[in-house]
């Protein structure tokens, strides 16, 4: 980082948090010595009892999963949710010395700490009570005519049967479009209201009772038949959605339509008064997600009465404001969602909750401010340096792969060469400062939001888009792929220990990292980017026969995963989680040569620390960063709609297909994850 700059961020830090920034700098130091362990692995939750041929999951995370519990508060526990906390004790610190030191010279401090403190002040929202969204309610109820139903479904903080994005254009990706998509239920899956086993039995009856307390708590009379009408459509909703194999489908779901045609296509929705609301009615095309349930749904909409919409609005409006509404609310919501749905016992501080509210609302605002203070520019250097291993790796398999043919390779290679990586924090911040918040109006503050979410989304429609643009926050803890851009972004967030540690041992961050960089390149080659060229453009670059070829692996793959039962009578839906099977994959066989080529160039590391071998550390790494803890309610809900497979299947499924992996820790054929080599599946 340059000299000027770190005198500009420190004096920064002096003007808003007085000396705490320097002494946090300090913390922060290198320390040389890995955060997790002696060299970035935890050895000591290493099984003594359990063979790595039989469960490598838990060979390698036993003492963690037996140790760990899962915080107060939520549904689950794991590496990402770890680096989170540690992200939000940051920005909570941050954000605490700013609203202490009252409305400071920084505006963006000043916008956040407003937002912040609107939503911790729970003494405020309790003598409101309703008050805030009363009127609301009462326009919602007095709705009589379907136009009008349509106007409140097009607003931003309300609910509604079809939602409306921004999204490029699959002809001309520097061109966005109007996107429509299908939704309107509030329970998690259709399964919920479809399946009669006692579970989802039971998760209905609470649901009618939730929407009935709401009613009761807002004063709205006629709960019980209200309910009912609720209840009947959205059953009806979610038997007509489409399942999530579907909605990952690039190629059936992405319909452009012309405006005109739309009417015609789905009629029954008021398609011309949405579109007004949203202030997009002067478009040429749109895309339709999901198109046969978009239609479906709007000629359901025409023939619900209008009182069952009404109902249906209104509920939901309360429910979309609880956690900004008195005490009454927001323990009901808990309840039902927290509680009945997700298995969390007891919320979480307040506190915690505003941090996590103002992060998700504020994001781009809050990430500049933490990239400023704990990102160094030697951390994306480090990162750089790592890709570049990785994408050498991907490009050597690709020049040797046996079954892809020439012309084949050949486009594949210039797609990977293509591939626009992201590192770390845009270029470009979005700009906030027309937005004035208030922090005895939290309800005004959270509309607010959404209409300049809508307005930053609709300006999309008038900007030439390119695969330099971020979709993330510079502090998320994930990283992702784009087939349309052929980009991979990794945020800062995601660039800490224990997925990056640069005083971790290399085959420590090739394992974690690496893999990780390695899996959103899979991506691009996936069954589903597989089908777009380096430009982006859905075509089929492939020959027939290597097209063949790989379908025959990817089928191999998705019949080991139908294999997986990870609950009594429930097997994994492997054609669901096919992306994230192969990128799964992908990433551990290509990281894992690209660690190979590093020690070429750096022979001293081949060595053992503590008795692993290079290899061993590597896999015990991945492993490592895979590991998690959830409610069996979060479970079973990560089973039935998740694109991952649990944490023990992407760590079991995907090293029984690496010889490295059984050369590493001697499998042989009487280990129960042993494949036989025919079976293992090789494709990038």
């Amino acid at each position: 980082m340059k000299t000027h700059v770190v005198r500009e961020i420190i004096s920064l830090c002096i003007m808003i948090f007085g000396s705490y920034c320097i002494k946090a700098q300090k913390i922060e130091a290198n320390t040389g010595k890995a955060t997790f362990g002696d060299w970035g692995i935890e050895t000591r939750f290493i099984s003594k009892s359990i063979a790595p041929g039989n469960d490598f999951y838990s060979y390698v995370n036993e003492g963690w999963l037996k140790s760990s519990s899962i915080p107060t508060g939520v549904s689950g526990f794991n590496s990402y949710s770890e680096a989170r906390d540690k992200i939000n004790q940051r920005i909570n610190e941050m954000i605490r010395e700013g609203a202490k030191s009252g409305h400071s010279t920084n505006q963006s401090l000043e916008q956040i700490s407003s937002v912040y403190l609107g939503y911790l002040d729970t003494d405020n929202m309790d003598k409101l009570g309703i008050n805030p969204i009363e009127n609301d309610i009462k326009n919602i109820l007095a709705i009589h005519s379907y136009e009008e139903v349509a106007k409140w479904m097009a607003d931003p903080k309300s609910f509604s049967i079809i939602t409306i994005h921004t999204a490029p254009d699959l002809n001309d990706r520097s061109k966005f479009l109007v996107s429509l998509n299908e939704s309107g239920i509030g329970l998690p899956s259709p399964e919920y209201y479809t399946k009669n086993d006692i579970i989802n039995i039971k998760h209905r009856e609470a649901y009618k009772e939730y929407i009935i307390r709401t009613f009761d708590l807002a004063g709205i009379k006629n709960a019980d038949l209200r309910a009912d009408g609720i209840m009947n459509l959205e059953t009806k909703l979610a038997m007509l959605q489409w399942t999530p194999a579907q909605m990952r489908d690039s190629k059936i779901n992405s319909h452009v339509m012309n405006l005109a045609d739309l009417e015609s296509y789905a009629p029954g929705f008021p398609w011309k008064v949405f579109l007004e609301e949203r202030n997009v009615a002067d478009v040429n095309q749109v895309i339709l997600q999901a198109d046969s349930a978009i239609k479906a749904k709007a000629q359901l909409f025409a023939e619900t009465t209008i009182d069952v919409w009404s109902s249906y609005l209104a509920f939901h409006w309360i429910v979309n404001h609880s956690t900004i509404l008195s005490k009454d609310f927001r323990q009901n919501h808990f309840d039902f969602y927290g509680t009945r749905l997700s298995g969390i016992s007891k919320d979480l501080p307040r506190e915690q909750k505003s941090i996590q509210y103002v992060n998700n609302r504020l994001g781009q605002l809050v990430g500049k401010l933490y990239v400023e203070k704990y990102f160094p520019e030697s951390s994306l250097k480090s990162i750089k340096d790592l890709v570049g291993y990785v994408r050498r790796a991907f490009l050597d398999r690709l020049e040797k792969l046996d079954w892809l043919d020439d012309q084949s390779r050949k486009e594949a290679i210039e797609k990977l060469n293509a591939v626009t990586v992201r590192i770390g924090y845009p270029d470009v911040w979005r700009n906030y400062s027309s937005l004035k918040f208030d922090a005895k109006n939290p309800v005004a503050n959270e509309q607010l939001i959404a209409k300049a979410n809508w307005d930053y989304e609709r300006s999309l429609l008038d900007k030439k888009f390119t695969s330099k643009e971020w979709y993330q926050m510079p502090q998320t803890v994930d990283a992702t792929s784009s087939k349309l851009y052929n980009s991979i972004e990794f945020p800062a967030g995601i660039l800490q220990p224990i997925f990056f540690d640069p005083n971790a041992d290399p085959a420590v961050n090739f394992g974690a990292i690496g893999a990780i960089i390695g899996h959103e390149l899979g991506h691009c080659f996936d069954d589903q980017g597989s089908q777009f060229d380096g430009n982006g453009v859905m075509r089929d670059w492939w020959t027939q026969e290597t097209r063949k070829q790989f379908e025959l692996r990817t089928q191999l793959l998705i019949e080991q995963y139908n294999s997986f039962s990870p609950l009594e009578g429930v097997h994994l839906n492997g054609k669901q989680t096919l992306g994230e099977n192969i990128g799964d994959l992908t990433g551990v066989v290509v990281a894992l040569q690209a660690y190979h080529i590093y020690l070429q160039n750096h022979p001293k590391e081949r060595k053992s620390l503590n008795g692993y071998t290079p290899d061993q550390r590597y896999f015990l790494s991945f492993a490592q960063v895979n590991r998690s803890l959830y409610t069996p309610e979060a479970y079973r809900q990560s089973v039935e709609k998740g694109y991952h497979a649990p944490p023990q299947y992407r760590v079991n499924g995907v090293v029984r297909n690496v010889d490295a992996w059984y050369k590493a820790f001697n499998i042989n054929k009487n280990d129960k994850l042993y494949l036989k080599p025919e079976n293992r599946v090789r494709l990038w």
